[in-house]
């Protein structure tokens, strides 16, 4: 959505000043890292904004523009806990810190919303003689809206389905097992990561576990997915989650043909697979949660091309029919717990 457009909308809102429309382009631009200087007293203060949430009726997600979202408490309080979302306003902050030109850019729109423009110059020049500085809501938005939100990165947004779903498993006693599959370029290893990161989980990626050359026949390959070693994936990593036995992986290096040495994993209360055929009907059983990624095939095509141009015609050719009839003969949609469009 434009960025005019979001204003515009915003405009209509009861209450609405000059400095609302300035801090909505600030927040755009610079996100809300402001507020955490003290992480333990930006968490407090989060608890206690939701133990005082009193609008109900607002969206969970509020695009703003700039890569950034608004999280409304209210619904949030509701889906997420309040550790999970620090965590992801946390992070949210500490990516790049935006750039004042741009911002400086931005502020022009102001004279394209509802307001004198007398009115605009004169409060653009205090705001720029005080060196533009985030700036809190106006009395009268506060009155009229009680907005309470919190500013995080749009990747993460689009996500929430996948937290609500973590936090809910997370009440339960004994580790939390999560596999993500779907499409190639559907963002599998994107999303693991992020789970990793914001609940300081353990990754572990199916592409570690190709088949070893000894193990190709032609039998083999002709299964579905059968060019993973899932039988080594289920003994080094899922039984052992399954046990409370320690973990101990072996990385398959493709191109030396050969697994690499050990590497012992210390017990995490959440963990993650990602990767192409980890939710095959002879492992799916042992994850908490199973996630399934979508994108529409121009998407994919369009992602693949970015990534790695010379090896498009091997994936549109022979890897994603592949996965295709995987899909298909798997029922790896249907069985996922959620799936998700990217």
């Amino acid at each position: 959505m434009e960025l005019l457009e979001l204003l515009s909308r915003e405009a209509r809102r009861p209450g609405f000043q000059i400095r609302d429309a300035v801090k909505l382009l600030y927040q755009s631009e610079f996100g809300g890292g402001h507020l955490i200087a003290d992480p333990a007293a930006a968490l407090e203060r989060l608890k206690s904004e939701i133990d005082g949430c009193e609008r109900a009726g607002e969206p969970l997600i509020s695009p703003i523009g700039g890569g950034f979202c608004r999280v409304n408490l209210a619904p949030a309080a509701g889906r997420l806990s309040v550790e999970t979302l620090f965590r992801i306003f946390l992070l949210s902050s500490q990516g790049p810190a935006g750039d004042l030109e741009d911002f400086k850019e931005k502020l022009t729109l102001l004279y394209r919303l509802p307001f004198d423009p007398a009115e605009v110059d004169d409060f653009l020049t205090g705001y720029a003689a005080r060196g533009y500085p985030m700036l809190s809501h106006s009395e009268s938005y506060r009155a009229a809206n009680k907005p309470a939100y919190r500013v995080i990165r749009r990747e993460y947004a689009r996500f929430m389905d996948v937290f609500a779903c973590i936090d809910r498993f997370s009440r339960f006693t004994g580790p939390v097992v999560i596999g993500i599959d779907g499409m190639c370029a559907a963002g599998k290893s994107t999303l693991g990561a992020m789970l990793a990161e914001v609940y300081g989980g353990e990754l572990f990626h199916a592409d570690d576990y190709f088949l070893p050359a000894e193990l190709r026949t032609a039998q083999r390959l002709s299964e579905l997915g059968g060019n993973l070693h899932r039988e080594r994936l289920l003994e080094e990593i899922l039984l052992p989650l399954e046990h409370g036995t320690p973990v101990v992986t072996r990385r398959f290096d493709c191109g030396k043909m050969a697994l690499e040495p050990p590497i012992e994993h210390a017990p995490h209360r959440i963990n993650i697979v990602e990767g192409s055929y980890s939710l095959h009907p002879e492992l799916r059983d042992f994850y908490t949660l199973k996630i399934a990624l979508r994108t529409a095939p121009d998407t994919q095509l369009q992602r693949l091309k970015a990534r790695d141009p010379a090896r498009v015609y091997d994936y549109v050719n022979r890897w994603i029919p592949l996965e295709n009839r995987y899909f298909d003969a798997c029922g790896v949609y249907t069985a996922a717990d959620l799936v998700v469009e990217t």
